[in-house]
């Protein structure tokens, strides 16, 4: 499935992480088939990057950045930009979090399917080979951490940095991941875990702020949010490249998508002095983005920020705001505003255990109503001020906004807030 999937020409059909991150969990909460069949894309795949990955001189299997027929890295080395000038593309040969970010992926499918078949398979090498290539690629330094030197996070206004708060965490959360679930002998899971509890995150206790890569700190502090008169907007074509890239303007969500992707995972209290910091500098320069700060400013509860972010992403295409569209419709954007509405405004998530919701809704919304499939119970959610009503069709395990789980039953039932918290009522 192409960043464009078959409405237009650009990217020339090639995979990006656009499909595995954005897409597959739309496709996972709703068709689950073609969610398996996505994945198999990548399984199908694994040889070709395990074959780049000894190209390197690495273990494991490390996913190209774009990806085509046969699963070998078509990322073009060159552009020329309207003036005939040369461009070089590096995001082919350092922009490495697709190969957590296909770990990820596979975790997220199983989360929603509970696809036990795809767990004791696909799934277990998926997870090895990927924390193999993490292992081969982080480097231990003198101070005894684990870095991970020279690539493009999410922000591919910022090329080959070092130790990237993305990359890092991800690659941590593979390894961990890995390490509980992957096919592997005891010593390379325990190998990994110590891997993992050494890996630098850029984590600073007293500002509650990760620094995006080594050195960001450091950069020209501008915030694009007071320099452009609208957002999204192409910041490196607005300033220069140049001063973009000695400046703390951000293409898109890079620290942010961890706390999207992976929230368990960082500090708790994070994600609000993060979103505080990190959305004026951000550009919207890619399509990716807007869906991933709309959820967030939703999981925040600053709804007038997350309705204003979300109506970007709706009308991206429509109104052709990147300037872009001729070259195709953007699959990722609308997954990102399918996960705006499920897990922002919805405050959905799948776990292994139970589906948990935690609903925002704005207050001009009279109620979200969302079909979803969870570990192959077909159910349907209506989310209104005070209440969530749910119908499925077997009993299944459910938690509200963070209290204890507690079992649905098949059919109708509802739940209303109040003081002491959500208690069922007669639906």
């Amino acid at each position: 499935m192409g960043a464009r999937g078959t409405t237009g020409t650009a990217y020339r059909g090639h995979v990006f992480w656009d499909t595995d991150v954005f897409v597959l969990p739309f496709l996972a909460a709703t068709t689950p088939d073609a969610a398996r069949a996505v994945l198999e894309y990548r399984v199908r795949r694994l040889p070709a990057a395990q074959e780049a990955a000894r190209a390197l001189d690495r273990q494991g299997a490390r996913f190209p950045w774009e990806s085509a027929l046969t699963g070998q890295d078509v990322t073009p080395r060159l552009v020329h930009d309207p003036s005939g000038r040369a461009i070089e593309i590096r995001t082919g040969l350092i922009e490495e979090h697709i190969v957590a970010d296909v770990a990820w992926a596979a975790h997220a499918y199983l989360n929603w399917s509970g696809d036990r078949a795809f767990a004791s398979g696909p799934y277990r090498s998926l997870l090895r080979e990927t924390a193999r290539y993490w292992a081969s690629r982080i480097r231990v330094g003198p101070d005894g951490r684990g870095h991970i030197f020279g690539v493009i996070g999410p922000d591919e206004y910022h090329e080959a940095v070092d130790d990237n708060a993305f990359t890092n965490l991800m690659a941590r959360w593979n390894l961990r991941q890995a390490a509980r679930a992957a096919e592997a002998g005891a010593e390379e899971r325990e190998r990994w875990r110590r891997l993992a509890g050494r890996m630098v995150d850029n984590y600073d206790r007293r500002t509650r702020l990760y620094e995006q890569f080594a050195g960001f700190w450091k950069l020209e502090p501008l915030v694009i949010r007071d320099v452009a008169l609208r957002r999204p907007i192409a910041a490196d074509l607005l300033l220069g490249a140049e001063r973009v890239r000695q400046s703390q303007v951000v293409k898109q969500a890079d620290v942010l998508m961890l706390h999207h992707l992976i929230p368990e995972s960082v500090a708790k209290g994070s994600l609000v002095p993060n979103l505080d910091f990190y959305e004026p500098r951000t550009a919207h320069g890619s399509s990716l983005s807007p869906g991933v700060h709309a959820t967030l400013l939703a999981r925040a509860g600053r709804l007038a920020e997350a309705l204003e972010t979300l109506r970007m992403t709706a009308r991206l295409d429509l109104d052709d705001l990147t300037g872009t569209t001729a070259g195709g419709l953007h699959l990722a954007t609308m997954g990102g505003l399918w996960q705006a509405l499920v897990l922002g405004f919805g405050g959905v998530r799948a776990g292994v255990e139970c589906l948990a919701l935690d609903p925002h809704l704005p207050p001009s919304w009279r109620a979200l109503e969302i079909p979803l499939r969870y570990h192959g119970c077909q159910l349907r959610l209506r989310f209104e001020p005070d209440s969530v009503q749910l119908e499925a069709e077997r009993p299944l395990k459910i938690r509200l906004a963070g209290g204890a789980p507690r079992r649905a039953p098949a059919g109708a039932s509802c739940y209303r807030r109040g003081v002491e918290g959500w208690k069922e009522v007669p639906s």
